[in-house]
C-alpha cells in the first residue's frame, strides 16, 4: 500500500510538488508573520492562496480521474473511496507543511503559536482535500470521459458571484483608506484591489478574443478561440493580485529606505559626529581652537529631555552652519529649515542681549498713601542659571513719608533677568470680602527701584492678574510707578521682554503653551521670537526647536542635565584637526536607534509579503498551465491532422502570448498606482516617535515596473509553455492511441 501510495504520488509529482508549495507558502508564512509578532502578514497571503489551493485541488483531480473511475468500479463507494483519495494530497500537504515550518526555523524566525500554525495548515489541506473531492464526484461515466462542461455550468453561478465580491472589496478597500483602519484590513486592502484588477484584466482578454476570433486570418482566429475559453485566464486575477502586493511592498520597503537615509542625513547633519567629553560652555572655544577658520566643524548641544517637540531643541554653531553642512541636507524633509539656519544667525547677531543684573543688592524708594500705615510686600520675580527667583523687601511706610529699603539678592549670583513684579498691600481679601471697605487698599508709589544694577523704573509695566479678581491699578511716568493693589491685596506686573526675544527656528509640530521660550543651555527661561516654521529641521528632525549656539551659553553656567554636546564635522577634515576634539564617529550612529525604534523590521515583513505573494502568483499560473498544455496537445495534433501550416500555429501562440503577457502586465501596473497612491499611506509600516520625519509612500518608478515585469514575465512564459509542445508528442497516430479502446 505506501509503495503504491508513493509511486502514485511520484507519476503525479508536476501536480502535487505545486500543491506543496503553495501549502508551505502559507505556513512559512504563518511561521514568520506570528514569530514576528505581526500575525496580519498572514492575512493578505491568505486571500492569494484562497485563490491558488482550490484550483490546486481541482487540477490534482482532474488528474486522478481514471484512479477514481477504477475505485468505484472495484466497489468502493462513499467514505471507503474518499480515504482511499485522501491518502495523496495528505501526504503532498504534510510535504508542504514540514517544509513551511523548518525552512523560516532554519533562518532563524522565532517560534510561532503551534495552534495558529496548524490551523492555517489545517484549513489548506481541507482546501485542496475538499476541491480534489469535489472535482471526483458525479456518475462514474463523467469519470471516464474527459473533465466536460457539466461541471463548469454546475459552478457558473459561483463563479458569477465571486467578480462581484472581490470589485466590493476593493471599493470597500479604497475608501476604507485611513490610518485608523484594522493592520488585517490596511494590508488586505492591496491584494482585493489586484484581485479586482485581474478580474478586469481577464475580461478584457476575453473581450479582445472574441475579436480576434472574427478576424479572416486563421492565427488570428485561433489564439482569439483559445483566448475566448474560460480556463484559459483561470490563474490571471490572482497573478495580478500577488504582483500588486509585490509592488505595493516594493515601493512600501523603498520608502522605508528613503526615508533611513533621509533621518540619518538629519538627526546628524554631517558625515561625522564627535561626542564631546568635556563642559558643554567649554565646547564652543573647542571648536575654535582646533579649527580657527571654521572650515570643518561645528559646535552643537543636543537637549532631547523628553518626547514632546517643546521639550527637544538643538543649539548650532550657526555662523559655521553653511561652510560645514552646506547643501547636505537638500532634498530631505528638512531641506527648508536646513536653508533658514544662516538666517538665525544673522537674527541671533543682530538681536540685543536682555540686560542681566551686575550687582549683589535690590534697593526701593517708596511712599504710601492712606490714612494709616500699613504693612507690604514688594517681589521682583527673576530668572536665572540657578532657577527663578523671588527678590523680597517688606516696608511698613508711613503714609506720605518715603521709605528706602535694601535686601541682598538671592538666586541671582550669576546674573539674573527680571520677569514681572509683584505688590502685596495689607491682609489678604477672599472672593466673598471684595467689596468691603477694607479690602480697598491705598496706592503705592515707587520712586526707585534698582535691582543689580537695573533701573526698573525704566521699563514699561502693565498687569497681569492671574484670576478674576478685580483689577488694580497702575500709572507708570518717568522714575515714578504707582500701583493700587485689587482689592484681594496683591496685584502682579509684567514687563515686555520682547525687545529682547531670542530668534528661535521650530518645527510645525512644536505648540508653545503660552508665549514661544528659547531656554539656554543651562535651562534659564528666555522670550522667544519664532523667526520660522518648518516641517523638519536640523538634528531635531519633525519636532523640536533650533537655536543660536553662542548666544545661548551664560558663561560658567555649564548645561542642563541631559544636553550632549557634540562636534559635527565634514567628511574631509584632517585627522589632525579630529583629533584635537575627540574620538570620531559616524554621524549614522546618531540616527540608528531612531531608525531601529521606528522601523521595527519593515524590511522583513515586506520582504515576506514581497516572496510570498510572488511565489502565489507563479503557483497560480502554473497549475492550470498543465491540464492547457494536455489540451494544447491534443489540439495541435488535430491541427497537424488537418494540415493547418505551422506558421499559423506559431502566430497564434505568439498572439496568444502577447495578449496574456499585456493584460497581466498592464492590469499590475495601473492596479499597483492605484494603490500605492491611495493605500500606502494607511499600511502601518513605522511606529511614532519622537522627531520621526514623514514616510513618503508615493508611487516609485522601480517597484512599478517590477510589479508589471514580473506579471508580464509569468503570464507570458506560462502561455508560452503551454503552446510549446514537442513534435513528437502531437503526432496524428497519438489520437488514434487516445480512441483506442
Amino acid at each position: 500500500m505506501t509503495l503504491r501510495l508513493v509511486a502514485g504520488w511520484w507519476a503525479r509529482r508536476g501536480t502535487h510538488l505545486p500543491v506543496a508549495a503553495a501549502i508551505a507558502v502559507v505556513t512559512a508564512a504563518t511561521v514568520l508573520a506570528d514569530g514576528g509578532g505581526r500575525p496580519a502578514l498572514l492575512v493578505p497571503l491568505v486571500v492569494l492562496a484562497a485563490g491558488v489551493l482550490p484550483g490546486a485541488g481541482l487540477a490534482l483531480g482532474n488528474a486522478r480521474r481514471q484512479e477514481a473511475a477504477l475505485l468505484r468500479l472495484h466497489g468502493r463507494r462513499g467514505a471507503r473511496w474518499v480515504s482511499a483519495l485522501v491518502a495523496e494530497p495528505l501526504l503532498t500537504a504534510v510535504l508542504g507543511g514540514a517544509v513551511g515550518v523548518a525552512v523560516p526555523l532554519v533562518l532563524g524566525a522565532a517560534a510561532a503559536s503551534t495552534a495558529l500554525v496548524a490551523a492555517v495548515w489545517l484549513v489548506a489541506t481541507t482546501a485542496v482535500v475538499t476541491a480534489m473531492v469535489v472535482a471526483l464526484r458525479g456518475p462514474l461515466t463523467d469519470l471516464l470521459r474527459p473533465a466536460g462542461a457539466e461541471r463548469a455550468r454546475r459552478t457558473s453561478a459561483l463563479a458569477a458571484l465571486v467578480p462581484v465580491v472581490v470589485a466590493v472589496g476593493a471599493v470597500v478597500g479604497l475608501l476604507r483608506r485611513s490610518s485608523s483602519a484594522p493592520d488585517a484590513w490596511a494590508f488586505t486592502a492591496p491584494v482585493v484591489v489586484g484581485l479586482a484588477a485581474g478580474l478586469l484584466a481577464a475580461a478584457l482578454v476575453r473581450l479582445v478574443a472574441g475579436r480576434l476570433a472574427r478576424r479572416p486570418d486563421l492565427g488570428a482566429s485561433l489564439a482569439g478561440h483559445r483566448l475566448a475559453l474560460p480556463r484559459a485566464t483561470t490563474g490571471l486575477p490572482v497573478l495580478v493580485g500577488s504582483a500588486v502586493l509585490l509592488g505595493c511592498a516594493a515601493n512600501t520597503a523603498m520608502a522605508v529606505h528613503d526615508w533611513a537615509r533621509d533621518t540619518s542625513l538629519v538627526t546628524s547633519a554631517t558625515p561625522v559626529v564627535v561626542p564631546y567629553d568635556g563642559p558643554a560652555d567649554q565646547l564652543l572655544d573647542a571648536t575654535r581652537e582646533a579649527d580657527p577658520d571654521g572650515r570643518w566643524l561645528m559646535a552643537a548641544i543636543r537637549v532631547l529631555e523628553d518626547d514632546r517637540p517643546i521639550s527637544r531643541r538643538v543649539y548650532l554653531d550657526t555662523s559655521r552652519y553653511e561652510r560645514v553642512v552646506g547643501d547636505r541636507l537638500d532634498g530631505t524633509a528638512a531641506s527648508d529649515g536646513s536653508a533658514r539656519v544662516a538666517d538665525l544667525g544673522d537674527a541671533a547677531a543682530a538681536t540685543d542681549p536682555e540686560p542681566v543684573t551686575s550687582g549683589r543688592r535690590l534697593t526701593a524708594r517708596l511712599a504710601l498713601d492712606g490714612p494709616r500705615p500699613r504693612p507690604l510686600r514688594l517681589d521682583v520675580l527673576t530668572v536665572s542659571p540657578s532657577g527663578a527667583g523671588r527678590q523680597t523687601v517688606f516696608a511698613r511706610p508711613t503714609p506720605g513719608t518715603p521709605t528706602e529699603v535694601s535686601v541682598d539678592l538671592t538666586r541671582c549670583e550669576t546674573g539674573c533677568r527680571v520677569t514681572g513684579l509683584e505688590v502685596a498691600i495689607g491682609v489678604p481679601c477672599g472672593a466673598d470680602t471684595w467689596a468691603q471697605p477694607r479690602c480697598q487698599r491705598p496706592t503705592l508709589t515707587v520712586t526707585d527701584l534698582d535691582l543689580g544694577g537695573l533701573d526698573l523704573l525704566a521699563r514699561p509695566w502693565v498687569l497681569d492678574e492671574p484670576d478674576d479678581r478685580p483689577p488694580g491699578e497702575v500709572v507708570g511716568a518717568p522714575a515714578r510707578l504707582r500701583v493700587r493693589p485689587s482689592s484681594a491685596g496683591t496685584s502682579y506686573l509684567t514687563t515686555d521682554r520682547s525687545p529682547w526675544a531670542t530668534p528661535v527656528l521650530a518645527t510645525e509640530s512644536v505648540e508653545w503653551p503660552d508665549a514661544p521660550e528659547a531656554p539656554t543651555t543651562g535651562g534659564m527661561a528666555r522670550p522667544a521670537r519664532v523667526l520660522a516654521t518648518a516641517a523638519a529641521l536640523p538634528v531635531v528632525g519633525a519636532a523640536g526647536t533650533v537655536l543660536d549656539l553662542p548666544t545661548s551659553v551664560v558663561p560658567g553656567t555649564g548645561a542642563v542635565a541631559r544636553a550632549e554636546p557634540l562636534v559635527l564635522a565634514r567628511a574631509d577634515t584632517p585627522e589632525d584637526v579630529l583629533a584635537q576634539v575627540g574620538t570620531p564617529r559616524q554621524g549614522s550612529e546618531l540616527s540608528r536607534a531612531v531608525v531601529d525604534a521606528a522601523d521595527g523590521g519593515a524590511a522583513g515583513r515586506f520582504a515576506l509579503l514581497a516572496a510570498g505573494g510572488a511565489l502565489l502568483g507563479l503557483l497560480a499560473v502554473a497549475l492550470p498551465a498543465a491540464r492547457l498544455r494536455r489540451e494544447r496537445t491534443h489540439e495541435r495534433a488535430v491541427l497537424r491532422l488537418v494540415g493547418v501550416r505551422r506558421s499559423d500555429q506559431h502566430a497564434a501562440g505568439r498572439l496568444q502570448v502577447l495578449v496574456m503577457a499585456l493584460a497581466a502586465g498592464l492590469a499590475s501596473v495601473g492596479a499597483t498606482l492605484l494603490v500605492v497612491t491611495t493605500l500606502s499611506d494607511a499600511l502601518p509600516v513605522l511606529a511614532a516617535g519622537p522627531g520621526q520625519l514623514p514616510l513618503d509612500t508615493g508611487p516609485r518608478v522601480l517597484a512599478l515596473l517590477l510589479a508589471g515585469t514580473v506579471a508580464t514575465a509569468l503570464a507570458g512564459l506560462a502561455t508560452w509553455w503551454t503552446g510549446h509542445v514537442p513534435d513528437r508528442s502531437s503526432l496524428p497516430a497519438r489520437l488514434r492511441e487516445e480512441v483506442t479502446p
